[in-house]
């Protein structure tokens, strides 16, 4: 598994840089994907899965949030990859309640979606507007 930050959601969620808090949990999730939930959104694209991670560091319970768009049977990449939507404390009023029951949840998750995959579709190999880990 691979994991993406857009460079906005980067600025955005994690102040433009992605700590050593981020990264531990980034590595804890590509050796065990099972601790992601599922969670659904009404208005996603086709083929694309929402993965929630609930987690406890130093500085506290975060909840995160990644996209998964997955391929055609035909067009499979071989390594799966997820993309970083939100980095949350528990107490922000996106992070305490991130599922369509919250309507600001429903508003950030779209700004934050449409953000992720314009990086994602204006990058280049010469100038990539994302970070692969």
């Amino acid at each position: 598994m691979d994991i993406i930050v857009p460079h906005r959601i980067k600025k955005k969620e994690l102040g433009g840089e992605i700590s050593a808090e981020a990264r531990k949990l980034f590595a804890k999730l590509k050796e065990r994907p099972e601790i992601a939930v599922g969670i659904g959104s009404p208005g996603l694209p086709a083929r694309t899965t929402l993965h929630k991670v609930y987690a406890t560091t130093e500085g506290g319970a975060r909840r995160l949030l990644f996209f998964c768009r997955h391929a055609c049977a035909a067009d499979a990449p071989k390594t799966e990859r997820w993309v970083l939507l939100f980095y949350r404390d528990k107490a922000d009023r996106v992070g305490k309640n991130m599922s369509p029951k919250n309507s600001e949840f429903v508003t950030q998750l779209a700004k934050n979606l449409q953000a992720a995959l314009e990086d994602l579709a204006t990058s280049t190999a010469s100038d990539p507007k994302y970070d692969l880990l």
